[in-house]
């Protein structure tokens, strides 16, 4: 532990505290028995510090303000689970070492022995005063484990119940070196989880979370009883996303898991080796461990144009998102900015506005000089525990428009793309014969180009061509018509 807060210094953030009273039942005394108050303690507070609670409270009091008779000390409560008991009525603290994650409730009682009150012998607890806290760990975010440090240790891996068979791999990886859970020595009826640290995505309640590693499994036996179970830890329970099993060998598989479920909440990564007999397989080995989240982007993106005027219009993101009780909210949305090409529509965008805008709406007056100008917006997250501290830009789709100086729209070449989105074909349809065409992706780079004898109609295979938006230009004579399209 004494590593762990080395390592962690202060990254615990007590984002809010709670303060209730709440019933603790005891048992009803006979209808004879002298009616009597056993008061509770007074003032109670709870405090996040270093992974843990601190709770302190004054003692009890009856009117008048003396010390009830009979105190004896505390008993002490997380979730309605007993955790300790103080003998000391003088003892007005407690340091709660919870080392997990999430939403707590911590209550304190005074203990009473009963004998002033008429039933020697006997011991009583007065009603629970309670408070709750979250708890935090500010690790590194995005997390990446590719055990380039040949460490279980490196970045706080733990095991349920003990590591077992879990060990570093040197010798092999993707590349080298790797965890392994190793089928010897054999074991059976066997559960050993290899589990992270917390991934910190608490400022990421607006955000898509994903979860990637690369798996690989050499199978002795395929008895499809030997399982490695991936799960993510939240809300104190753990979660099963998949499971993989010893059908047959494979060689290295990628996986990609969505685990938004745990935006804004915080997780740990838990890969469990559970099954019959451990000797039905060589190895399992996981490698290139990557979360990381994708803020969201600003929604229904449109754009009009009224001679050089450009009206461009986004809505707001994450809006109507509900959060469940361990849901840190703490990703602010502060801005919008907008970029746009010169009149040539490649890269490099430039920055339109010249402070943040806090509205979903902007008009640029383009240059009145014939081109094609493309656009798209980005929305600004900063954390609030952070202020200032950008963590994530995501862009909205980018649109496009194409001004003409000196002539009517309607005296645009016609041009027919389709599909649009495309595939594998795309087909191309022109008023005006074409004898050459380029396609170029939003870096700017040529992806496909070609030349022919003049056509109105062809068509260009897209099958190779990577998912994305691409620029379309078709050359005809003097004129080049650029469109944009999107290879699904």
């Amino acid at each position: 532990m004494k590593n762990i807060t080395k390592l962690l210094t202060g990254v615990i953030v007590m984002l809010f505290v709670i303060i209730s009273i709440v019933t603790h039942a005891g048992t009803p005394l006979p209808s004879s028995a002298p009616v009597y108050t056993l008061y509770p303690p007074t003032n109670f507070t709870i405090y996040g510090i270093s992974y843990s609670a601190l709770l302190n409270w004054n003692k009890p009091q009856e009117p008048g303000g003396t010390t009830p008779s009979g105190l004896l000390g505390y008993r002490i409560y997380r979730d309605g689970t007993f955790l300790h008991y103080i003998p000391d009525p003088d003892s007005l603290s407690y340091y709660d070492l919870i080392n997990d994650f999430g939403s707590f409730t911590d209550s304190v009682t005074a203990y009473y022995e009963l004998t002033p009150y008429g039933h020697p012998g006997e011991f009583g607890e007065s009603i629970a005063v309670s408070g709750t806290v979250v708890i935090i760990w500010d690790s590194p975010f995005p997390f990446y484990e590719p055990w380039n440090q040949a460490s279980f240790g490196y970045q706080m891996w733990s095991f349920i119940p003990v590591s077992g068979n879990w060990v570093i791999n040197t010798s092999l990886g993707n590349p080298l070196p790797t965890a392994s859970f190793t089928g010897t020595p054999a074991v059976t009826n066997y559960s050993f989880t290899l589990q992270s640290m917390p991934v910190n995505n608490y400022a990421f309640s607006c955000a898509n979370v994903y979860f990637e590693f690369d798996s690989r499994l050499i199978v002795n036996n395929p008895t499809l009883q030997e399982k490695l179970i991936i799960e993510i830890y939240y809300d104190h329970t753990w979660h099963p996303k998949d499971t993989l099993v010893n059908d047959q060998s494979t060689a290295w598989v990628h996986h990609k898991i969505d685990i938004t479920e745990s935006s804004g909440i915080g997780a740990r990564l838990g890969f469990r080796a559970t099954g019959n007999n451990s000797a039905d397989i060589v190895e399992w080995d996981v490698d290139n461990i990557y979360v990381y989240a994708v803020c969201f982007k600003p929604p229904d993106f449109g754009i009009s144009k009224t001679g050089n005027i450009v009206h461009l219009t986004w809505g707001t993101p994450c809006t109507g998102k509900t959060l469940n009780p361990d849901q840190v909210d703490s990703s602010t949305l502060i801005g919008y900015n907008v970029y746009r090409t010169k009149i040539d529509s490649l890269p490099p965008y430039g920055r339109l506005n010249q402070s943040l805008l806090t509205v979903t709406g902007y008009y640029d007056t383009i240059p009145l000089v014939d081109g094609y100008y493309c656009y798209y917006v980005t929305a600004i997250y900063q954390d609030s525990n952070n202020p200032g501290s950008i963590i994530c830009e995501p862009s909205s789709d980018t649109l496009c428009v194409r001004y003409y100086s000196g002539i009517n729209e309607e005296q645009k070449i016609p041009v027919r793309i389709y599909p649009n989105p495309v595939s594998d074909i795309v087909n191309i349809e022109s008023d005006q014969a074409s004898n050459g065409i380029e396609i170029l992706n939003f870096l700017g780079e040529t992806v496909y180009s070609d030349s022919f004898t003049k056509t109105k109609n062809f068509n260009i295979s897209m099958k190779h061509i990577t998912q994305g938006i691409y620029l379309v230009k078709i050359k005809s004579g003097k004129e080049t018509i650029v469109e944009k399209i999107l290879k699904d």
